[in-house]
């Protein structure tokens, strides 16, 4: 199956994407913009998205480039006959974006049939208005839509009733994220999520502030870029104290590799996210064996059994709670031990995207084997 992929090849899920889809052996053409949206949490820094598209490139049969310096929302009707142009030229046996919001509004308006999306998250959760009637059409045109576990599976049905939607995590190599034994002290508490409004960095350093002075050494480690990112730093100095701010590090983006080496040297894992589909981040996290004290939002509630006790849940927009539950996770290291090979085992049952990309493939090619015999 010869794919056209449309993708932001500044993102890691994107290029995990590709490269699974290019290890079941189809012909994979990456397509992107030649300029992503800078300062977002998405945009990785231009000296690791070379390195980590350099890395990826030879597994692929291309990357392909829409040209042009737009990048106002206008950009994916303006740039959508030049998509065209590049899959006439491709001539694939099917157009597929790895996001939907404006990815598939410029896979509806360049021609381009069949076309499948993959929903994420915030491309149907926060949209309103025009945006929100434009994606709707587009998605229900498509040939078939994926979307990001069952949260989100089941809210883009209420979205688009007439897409052809099938809930598939798009997963992590449990084979690259694995765990590994860390220091029991310092505690690491690591946080991944990128510095945009949605993932409420800074509600995390609002419950440090609360934290005693009586809990055993630990550290706050923050990878990631994006645009708040001098905000919540500039938060973190004016309410810590001088002894706490020291244990908060900010390393404004990291290699793949640098990822992949915080989580393994971490105990807790800590996302609280605003709306989310099934975080990939959490899915890293998981499968390095990490500890989670997530927001208690219905994405993240697929992910922690309650019997079990494998991570918490923490209400929004209360750091007293959020602080209380934090305390209770740094102090339970033998839990937090016990708990670990559930939390593995979940992402290999659940979400190996060797598994979950397979599944996607072959939905795809049954898709375009339907279309050419109807």
């Amino acid at each position: 199956m010869r794919i056209a992929l449309l993708l932001s090849l500044g993102v890691s899920w994107s290029r995990e994407a590709a490269w699974r889809l290019s290890e079941l052996g189809h012909e994979v053409h990456a397509i992107d913009f030649e300029c992503e949206v800078k300062g977002t949490y998405l945009a990785c820094r231009e000296d690791l998205r070379t390195r980590a598209i350099a890395k990826l490139r030879p597994a692929l049969a291309g990357i392909h480039i829409i040209p042009g310096k737009d990048i106002s929302p206008f950009r994916y009707l303006r740039y959508a006959p030049r998509l065209r142009r590049i899959c006439n030229n491709l001539r694939p046996d099917v157009l597929f974006s790895l996001w939907g919001g404006g990815f598939s509004l410029i896979s509806l308006a360049s021609g381009i049939r069949p076309y499948a999306v993959f929903l994420t998250g915030d491309d149907v959760i926060s949209l309103s208005g025009l945006r929100k009637l434009i994606s709707q059409r587009a998605l229900n045109q498509a040939a078939v839509v994926f979307a990001n576990g069952q949260f989100l599976g089941d809210l883009s049905r209420t979205f688009a009733p007439r897409a052809r939607i099938h809930p598939i995590c798009l997963g992590v190599d449990p084979a690259k994220f694995v765990p590994l034994p860390a220091a029991s002290s310092p505690v690491v508490i690591i946080c991944t999520r990128g510095f945009a409004p949605v993932y409420n960095n800074s509600y995390l350093i609002r419950a440090l502030a609360l934290l005693p002075n009586s809990l055993p050494d630990f550290r706050v480690v923050f990878p990631s870029a994006g645009d708040l990112l001098s905000e919540t730093q500039e938060l973190a100095d004016k309410i810590l104290s001088p002894e706490l701010r020291r244990r908060v590090h900010f390393l404004n983006g990291v290699t793949d590799e640098d990822l992949l080496r915080n989580l393994q040297s971490a105990h807790i894992y800590t996302s609280v996210s605003r709306s989310d589909g099934t975080s990939i981040s959490l899915l890293e996290a998981l499968s390095c064996g990490l500890f989670p004290v997530l927001s208690d939002i219905p994405p993240n509630r697929e992910w922690i059994d309650r019997k079990v006790g494998n991570g918490m849940l923490v209400p929004l927009d209360k750091p007293e709670e959020y602080a209380r539950q934090l305390k209770e996770a740094i102090l339970a290291s033998a839990h937090r031990i016990a708990v670990s090979p559930f939390n593995r085992r979940l992402i290999l049952e659940r979400a190996d995207s060797r598994k979950t990309m397979a599944r996607v493939a072959s939905l795809l090619g049954n898709t375009i084997r339907s279309r050419n015999c109807s």
